[in-house]
């Protein structure tokens, strides 16, 4: 079944929350934003900020690499986007007692497909099952402990929620389980009190001798039990948790993932219970909007955040943000309170607090956010906490993932690589092989299907690696046999038509083939060997000679992408290692960071990047959900020798509003934009009245009428700009005549 493929407030001073010294006793920027996590703030500012008790301040930092957004204290129950709470026994505090169904005589299913190990079997449902505001009349059940519709993915491998490739999804436990090898999956319908229960019973975990007992009963008001009644010894690899419409706007509730956090790891005679809840007054933080995450030194930086009316009644109340300094003397650098005025029911709003002129050295921040309506029902969604760092995120840390189903049953991604003079990042896709792009400055991969003339050398060519010369504008791609010998590199141009010029690779080394490509300085580019002594060359296409070989690394690396300086001279890594590598200028690796599945990457190099902005990537991966990750490479433009005096544009230089004042209904002409970048105008309450994406080009003409078309009232506004590398606002005033 297995088989080989080519393809994350130390406030009482604990040390353990400070940031990390390097030798030098300054800073280790890779390491301050993993040892920062939200729950390593103290229970002390929790209760100052909130008036309840926070957090325990001695629970360990997470160590996920991967920058999930935070919603408000979604690790104490909820609730998600759509309404969606949780209850367990693990929860101090909630009601829920443990129980257990005794499945004796409860039907056994069969006829799992394609086999028992990785199989599903659709079972119907004695009354309609509500989730996620729709109704479901039947159910798919994997073997791999979880329950989905109206697809039929058996992966084995638990992802963290949510997983864009599941509509509807119930992850009881998640994880590579084998009815095939022991135990048994058992239904069972009670028309009485109008529940369905599926049981996993006695069930091993593959390839081990752990097994487990637990169910999960579907209820006619929708409400969904999990019951644990014998957790294996590997507790911590699964994910448990619910989601509906995909995962979007926010409707997923995750009760824990490989782990974390470490009160929801599984043990024996544990039940969980998820439901929604209608409560009359009930307002909370959704997300934090900005700060979030990275920001550039030095940048302008609004705050705001967004927040949601759970309840039933239409609610006016007050929030606050503040903005706590992570290190001693823990001294608040922002805070400010804005008035919410009749939200309506099941609705949210952006709320801008301000701007924040972001300080010129690494550091780090706790975003605070919190609403304050006296008559909140459910105080649990009321704070959030956020963390935002100038420090670059550390190598491998996950800025965003992208899953694309459409392009096949998996495994599908091979090599990519950016083309700087279309900001394109280009696709190999294989079986069958197919070229696909998408634009570098959409806030989310949308592919784009490329005319290439793809040739078929051996019968059964994979296409894998891509490169882009933008010295002699062209493709290379690196072909491979699927099922013999054989690996040629085949010149396209830009148009993808196939340039007549080849080489056979095979004549470098014998019996390896060539996968990540990526092209390098003087029209040479670096190819990873694969099989053989496993290195890495640089090579010059066109006379077709070997230009220097790397004698590190020395492991079964796939992908490979060029930046030139001298300590982060390329990043390599690979599926077998689930890691990604930074090596220096002779090869030898400076640092390893952990990617599951890498298959390639390739970095996003602005033609001029701005001081202080994120080196980052995007990487392909090997996975049966054909997804993308956009990812951190552990470095900012200064770190690799990009000087001050390549100039970051000073705020009244670089963006201008005339004329201002205007009259209400006219344009404004704005300048100074860089390409892709959001507009936002506010009013002077805080509300966003308007947001517009800038797609191309550095200039634009706004109409002073909000989002409808209707005419601004008389009074001064906020316009802001923003994108990857910068933060700005200015004042715009309207007047009547």
């Amino acid at each position: 079944m297995r088989f080989l493929c080519l393809f994350l407030f130390g406030l009482f001073l604990v040390p353990q929350f400070a940031f990390a010294q390097s030798s030098q006793g300054g800073l280790d920027p890779d390491v301050m934003l993993s040892e920062c996590s939200e729950r390593s703030i103290s229970g002390r500012i929790c209760a100052e900020f909130s008036g309840r008790p926070g957090p325990d301040p001695s629970a360990a930092p997470q160590g996920d690499n991967r920058m999930k957004p935070t919603f408000a204290q979604s690790f104490q129950g909820g609730p998600d986007g759509f309404g969606y709470y949780w209850e367990s026994t693990q929860d101090l505090g909630d009601t829920i007692t443990f129980s257990w169904l005794d499945p004796n005589g409860h039907q056994l299913l069969t006829g799992w497909f394609p086999n028992p190990d990785d199989g599903w079997v659709r079972t119907d449902l004695p009354f309609r099952f509500p989730l996620y505001g729709d109704t479901l009349d039947s159910i798919v059940v994997c073997s791999n402990g979880f329950l989905e519709f109206p697809v039929t993915f058996t992966s084995y491998e638990n992802l963290p929620l949510p997983v864009s490739y599941f509509p509807y999804l119930g992850a009881l436990f998640w994880d590579d389980l084998s009815p095939g090898q022991s135990g048994a999956v058992r239904r069972f319908n009670d028309p009485q009190n109008r529940f369905t229960a599926i049981t996993w019973l006695d069930m091993v975990r593959f390839n081990t001798s752990e097994t487990l007992s637990c169910q999960v009963l579907l209820y006619a008001n929708g409400d969904i039990r999990m019951n644990i009644l014998r957790a294996p010894q590997t507790a911590n690899s699964n994910t448990i948790g619910i989601q509906g419409h995909s995962g979007g706007n926010d409707h997923f509730l995750e009760y824990a993932h490989n782990g974390e956090p470490e009160n929801h790891i599984l043990v024996d005679s544990t039940s969980i219970r998820f439901f929604v809840r209608r409560l009359q007054h009930d307002v909370g933080v959704l997300r934090a909007r900005t700060p979030c995450g990275w920001l550039p030194a030095h940048s302008q930086c609004p705050v705001a955040g967004v927040f949601k009316n759970y309840g039933t009644s239409i609610e006016t109340f007050p929030v606050t943000t503040r903005l706590v300094r992570t290190r001693f003397p823990h001294d608040t650098v922002f805070s400010n309170t804005r008035t919410i005025s009749e939200l309506e029911p099941g609705d949210t709003i952006e709320c801008y607090f301000g701007d924040w002129l972001v300080p010129p050295s690494p550091d780090s921040w706790f975003v605070l956010l919190r609403t304050d309506l006296s008559s909140d029902m459910f105080r649990r969604n009321d704070t959030l906490r956020e963390i935002a760092t100038t420090a670059p995120p550390a190598l491998g840390t996950i800025l965003g993932s992208w899953s694309f189903p459409e392009l096949g049953d998996g495994m599908n991604l091979g090599g990519i690589a950016f083309r700087s003079d279309s900001n394109r990042f280009y696709l190999a896709v294989t079986d069958p092989n197919r070229v696909f792009s998408f634009s570098a400055a959409a806030p989310a991969p949308e592919l784009r299907a490329e005319s290439f003339e793809l040739q078929n050398f051996f019968g059964d060519d994979i296409i894998w690696g891509i490169a882009w010369n933008p010295d002699q504008p062209g493709f290379w791609l690196t072909h491979v046999s699927a099922f013999g010998e054989g690996c040629i590199a085949a010149r396209y141009e830009p148009d993808g038509t196939f340039a007549q010029d080849t080489w056979d690779l095979t004549s470098i080394e014998s019996g390896v083939w060539f996968a990540g490509l990526d092209q390098a300085q003087f029209g040479t580019v670096f190819a990873v060997a694969v099989g053989g002594a496993n290195h890495i060359y640089q090579l010059d296409p066109y006379s077709k000679g070997v230009v220097r070989e790397m004698a590190e690394p020395i492991a079964s690396y796939r992908a490979c992408s060029y930046l030139g300086d001298h300590n982060c001279y390329l990043f390599t890594g690979g599926w077998n290692q689930h890691a990604v590598i930074r090596l220096d200028i002779d090869g030898t690796i400076i640092k390893t960071g952990p990617l599951a599945q890498l298959a390639d990457l390739d970095i996003y190099q602005p033609d001029n990047p701005f001081p202080d902005s994120l080196v980052w990537a995007y990487a392909t991966t090997s996975s049966y959900e054909n997804t993308i990750h956009k990812l951190a490479l552990g470095a900012v433009w200064t770190n690799i020798g990009l000087t001050s005096e390549s100039g970051r544009p000073v705020p009244d230089a670089f963006l201008k509003v005339q004329p201002n004042p205007v009259r209400a209904g006219q344009t404004v002409h704005i300048s100074g934009l860089p390409a892709h970048c959001d507009l936002s105008l506010w009013d002077a309450a805080g509300r966003l009245i308007k947001r517009e994406r800038i797609p191309q080009g550095r200039t634009s003409d706004w109409s002073t009428t909000d989002s409808r078309g209707m005419n601004l009232p008389a009074g001064v506004y906020l316009l802001t700009l923003s994108d990857s590398t910068v933060k700005l606002s200015c004042k715009l005033v309207v007047t009547t005549r």
